[in-house]
């Protein structure tokens, strides 16, 4: 067994097709092939369900693919470490946020890629729940989360830091610009909102019926960008995170107000406890900052 095999064996079970996983090992199918059937006689059980294609991962195959991811992390961080012996610090951040967030990671981003111009920042946009399970097995490094949501068990093995309030804001032309609203405000007005899967929708719709209030509901949506579109084409107002609000406002000059009786949650960065590389350590003391 090498690191090699389990890198292959690691995008194998990532792609779950062998054509998909050799292209992104930059290697050929049977040269793939041969390298898993190496590492299952090396450990001496089977890996992978297979006839002519990839099937599904074993029970064995499910407990290497654990230890492999955390071997392969152990490897990257010792690049990392080894990186700063030359002067730069090199490799790859992976960073995951879910899409409501009050904070605004961008001006984080630019000043940590002046800061580390070596260091590939890699930013995935995912639920709160996925982002959880990325966090655990080791697939992101660093999330942006709800975490009022955390669990104590998972309290136990994650590390939050940096915690801020997600206030909630109307983005739309409406007579009271640049005034706050509440919710109460909006039962006039057409509303653009969040899909209902959406954690940020939950927190509306928990709000809404606390008040027993109802709304006019014109779209519902998972993408931001047709959020911030529906009301630019006058569709009509959406509610979303103050600081997507804000940025909209700054970028394409929507009107945007405070909803000043509701919030989604707290927004915190969460890493995990171990297995902490430099990047990690360098990106979350430059957003204490």
């Amino acid at each position: 067994m090498n690191l090699k095999q389990l890198h292959y064996f690691y995008e194998l079970a990532q792609h779950r097709h062998f054509a998909k996983a050799a292209k992104a090992c930059f290697i050929t199918q049977p040269t793939l092939s041969a390298s898993i059937t190496a590492l299952e006689k090396s450990l001496g059980t089977e890996l992978v369900v297979r006839n002519s294609q990839f099937v599904a991962l074993t029970q064995a195959g499910e407990v290497v693919l654990l230890h492999a991811e955390r071997m392969l992390l152990e490897q990257d961080s010792m690049r990392q470490e080894l990186s700063l012996f030359g002067g730069e610090l090199s490799g790859a951040l992976r960073i995951g946020i879910v899409p409501q967030s009050s904070v605004d990671i961008m001006p984080l981003l630019k000043r940590f890629n002046d800061a580390f111009p070596n260091v590939t920042l890699r930013l995935s946009v995912m639920t709160h729940g996925t982002l959880l399970e990325q966090l655990e097995l080791h697939q992101t490094d660093i999330g942006l989360g709800f975490d009022d949501l955390l669990t104590d068990n998972q309290r136990r093995s994650l590390e939050v830091q940096l915690r801020h309030a997600n206030p909630m804001a109307v983005l739309g032309a409406t007579d009271t610009a640049g005034e706050s609203l509440r919710l109460a405000d909006l039962q006039s007005l057409p509303l653009i909102l969040p899909s209902k899967t959406m954690q940020f929708r939950r927190y509306f719709d928990e709000a809404a019926a606390r008040q027993q209030l109802s709304f006019r509901v014109v779209l519902e949506t998972d993408s931001l960008f047709h959020l911030v579109n529906g009301v630019s084409h006058g569709l009509g107002c959406a509610v979303v995170s103050a600081g997507i609000a804000a940025t909209a406002h700054q970028l394409f000059k929507v009107p945007c107000q405070p909803l000043t009786d509701v919030e989604a949650g707290t927004i915190a960065f969460i890493t995990r406890k171990h297995s902490v590389t430099p990047a990690m350590r360098a990106f979350l003391g430059m957003a204490q900052e």
